[in-house]
């Protein structure tokens, strides 16, 4: 490929650089590549010196040839960065002539006229398949409508007898589906029942072992009973207690429940509530428990309902309680919600959340939504959304992910906000993520951002999971929504903190997007404090080390914004650290782009003569990474300011190290190395004298950099003549001054003098 015009402007010129190095992984000639892509090598010679506007689709398919060939893909961030650079150079192409146009619209109708070639050609071959597999389906369609006509009259009877066959068995089938759903029915009822019949079942083995126990020693078991079932009929409250106290010890207790259990069944719900009023008082507390659920399965809801308000009102909370978690497990939904309307009508309203709470904890999603449908009363609205956001801690994510989806569905949007709420405020960055996830698979995107929206709120520690969770689950912009949401309303100590935990969790990429946001965007004062946060949250991490990790993964336009921000705050030792890894540690083409972003937003930090301080003090190195950015920047007065020091004002020793890397840079900067080394040689030659030179062809030599040598000994040649360079040579030789010159340039100047010296003899 040619060299690049000094004619090209900067933005042109930063674009064809990054081109030029996609380019040349193909390992490839342009005329090569332009046989292979079908198109004209003067077009993709222009195309890559910067001569003509270089249209996206070549980049694309330029981009893909160099994927394929190097085996892995280009990535995301730097097509974006190419695109960038196409879209800056091209919006600083003026068309000042009508031929430049006329180029301009060829080129675009000749991109058209080749991809309409190519869908016409696609077009073509699909239609020509698809006539051969319609002639094949005609054939093969006259064959089956043959064997139809031919089947029809054998089948149709057959048919007919199956279509009788098949509405017996639909009718059948949907006959055993209502069986089914009736059995269903009946066999929670029957687990409701079997489970007080094991439950009496055991009382009576106690009771058994108890009567036995008795007879052994001497007390009749019949006269026991007897004794029982007429105060189970007759006794008072007080002689029921006394009764039970009486029997609670021993082998007998089991009896004593029993009695409690058939009293609770049969009697007054006002003398239930006395009886275990007494028992509780009494410190009998196991006995009147015991009882409690085979009373609820028992007797109707309002008795239930009666009862709880008989407690409550007389301060028996556990009780209350008991039967209440014996009401969710044994009511079905109709009961469930008669309990509730029966006990805020009564005004027991704390009664009524905690019953609901616990519905919403315990039981499954359809038989939540049937309570909630049963209970669309305004009175209990109120009731009903604090109790669906209870169970948000308790529950498995995704059961609870499930309910909010169902009552959303279900139109019941006032609890399914208050549950998708709490669950934001409450639970683990990873159950809200997924709960994200899955409200936006089942559509509910308003309800998903809602819920990522109020879980923001939270503390850093959570934002920084909350990120990890959501690239773990794919959601790469919302992880990118948070931390832009965080730059917007945090205060600058808690974006210090979330950079720091950022980067303890291995998010590295994110936080260093978080600090160039805040540099980018935040005020000077936000900023002091940020980085005085930096260095002093976390041992091992400052505010220095933080910067450079940034200045390595930001773009161009970021590190240019960042170094303006803090040159602005008077952080010269920050920005100095930027501007290094920005300058030193980023390839050319990226640090060119953001000095001359720089240069055109704050000129004032980019002067001429703090470059050439620059260059009087730093390496070799710095100076040829800082000439080749300066160079593709096309900022020419800061190039020879950068080059006028770092040549004519160091020994001959330093320039020839610093020609050394350039020459050590040719193939990967694609010739524009040599064009700042021949540049540089131009410092030298108009303001250093003759000896310099002939010093510095020496180093050269030295270097073993005998191509540069051998050119700039014809320069010098060209410049002071060559019989001034003899004598010069001669005299540094009288004078002993030490310079070493190749074995070849050796023999040429002994052969000149000796030549010069016959002709003086003649």
């Amino acid at each position: 490929m040619a060299a690049l015009s000094p004619e090209l402007s900067p933005a042109v010129e930063a674009f064809v650089t990054d081109l030029r190095t996609y380019f040349a992984r193909l390992d490839v000639s342009v005329r090569a590549y332009a046989g292979r892509r079908h198109m004209d090598p003067g077009t993709v010679s222009r195309y890559l010196n910067g001569s003509r506007r270089t249209p996206w689709s070549f980049v694309n398919t330029l981009l893909a040839d160099v994927a394929e060939h190097c085996g892995t893909p280009v990535t995301a961030d730097a097509i974006a960065g190419l695109r960038r650079l196409h879209d800056a150079a091209s919006a600083c192409r003026q068309p000042g002539t009508d031929l430049q146009r006329l180029q301009d619209r060829f080129l675009a109708q000749d991109e058209e006229v080749r991809r309409l070639r190519l869908r016409e050609r696609a077009l073509l071959e699909a239609i020509d398949e698809r006539q051969q597999q319609l002639a094949r389906q005609s054939v093969e369609q006259a064959g089956l409508q043959a064997d139809l006509d031919e089947q029809r009259h054998t089948y149709a009877a057959a048919v007919e007898v199956w279509q009788e066959r098949c509405g017996a068995l639909r009718r059948a089938g949907s006959a055993l589906q209502d069986e089914v759903t009736d059995l269903r029915r009946q066999l929670a009822d029957t687990r409701v029942e079997l489970r007080i019949a094991e439950e009496r079942c055991h009382r009576l083995e106690q009771q058994l072992e108890a009567a036995e126990e008795l007879l052994g020693e001497g007390i009749s078991g019949a006269s026991l009973m007897e004794v029982l079932e007429a105060a189970d009929q007759t006794a008072s409250v007080p002689e029921l207690v006394q009764l039970v106290g009486g029997l609670a010890t021993g082998p007998r207790g089991a009896i004593a429940s029993e009695l409690v259990t058939s009293v609770s069944r049969c009697r007054p719900v006002a003398d239930v509530q006395a009886l275990l009023n007494a028992l509780y008082e009494a410190g009998l507390h196991k006995h009147a428990e015991a009882a409690l659920p085979a009373m609820v399965a028992m007797r109707p809801v309002g008795d239930t309902a009666d009862l709880i308000g008989e407690l409550l009102s007389a301060d028996l909370q556990e009780p209350a309680a008991a039967l209440l978690q014996a009401s969710v497990e044994l009511h079905s939904p109709d009961g469930l919600a008669e309990l509730a309307r029966t006990l805020h009508r009564h005004g027991h309203h704390d009664a009524v959340l905690v019953l609901l709470s616990a519905i919403v904890t315990h039981r499954c999603v359809p038989e939540i939504l049937a309570v909630c449908g049963r209970l669309a009363d305004p009175a209990l609205d109120d009731a009903l959304v604090q109790a669906v956001a209870c169970p948000a801690q308790d529950r498995v994510c995704a059961e609870l992910a499930e309910l909010v989806i169902a009552l959303h569905k279900s139109g019941f949007e006032p609890l399914a906000d208050a549950l998708q709420s709490a669950m934001a405020r409450s639970r683990l960055a990873t159950d809200v993520a997924e709960l994200i996830g899955a409200l936006c698979r089942a559509g509910l995107s308003r309800a998903a951002a809602a819920v990522f929206r109020q879980t923001q709120q939270r503390t850093t520690g959570h934002l920084v999971a909350l990120v990890s969770a959501l690239h773990t689950a794919n959601m790469h912009d919302s992880a990118s929504d948070v931390l832009s949401h965080a730059l917007l309303t945090r205060p600058a100590p808690e974006l210090a903190q979330l950079i720091i935990d950022l980067n303890v969790a291995g998010r590295h990429k994110d936080a260093s997007d978080a600090l160039t946001g805040s540099l980018c965007s935040r005020t000077q004062a936000d900023i002091h404090v940020l980085l005085h946060c930096l260095d002093q949250m976390h041992p091992g991490m400052d505010a220095l080390s933080l910067l450079a990790e940034a200045a390595t993964r930001c773009s161009p336009e970021h590190a240019a914004d960042m170094l303006v921000a803090l040159f602005d705050g008077g952080l010269s030792e920050h920005a100095g650290v930027v501007y290094t890894c920005t300058t030193q540690d980023r390839p050319t083409g990226h640090a060119g782009a953001a000095l001359l972003r720089l240069h055109t937003t704050r000129p004032k930090y980019l002067l001429p003569s703090g470059l050439a301080d620059q260059a009087r003090t730093g390496t070799a190195s710095s100076v040829v990474n800082l000439s080749l950015a300066l160079y593709t920047a096309r900022l020419s007065t800061h190039l020879d300011a950068v080059l006028g020091t770092a040549g004519p004002e160091q020994s001959a020793g330093h320039v020839a190290v610093l020609l050394k890397n350039f020459r050590r840079l040719h193939d990967s900067s694609k010739g524009q190395s040599t064009l700042v080394a021949e540049r540089l040689l131009d410092h030298v030659l108009r303001s250093r004298p003759l000896d310099y030179h002939l010093k510095l062809i020496g180093m050269l030599n030295r270097e073993s950099l005998d191509e540069i040598a051998g050119h700039l000994e014809h320069r010098i040649r060209s410049v002071w003549g060559a019989r001034r360079v003899e004598l010069s040579l001669y005299a540094m030789e009288l004078t002993g001054k030490a310079i070493v010159l190749g074995r070849p340039q050796q023999l040429w100047w002994a052969a000149r003098r000796a030549v010069n010296r016959l002709l003086s003899n003649i």
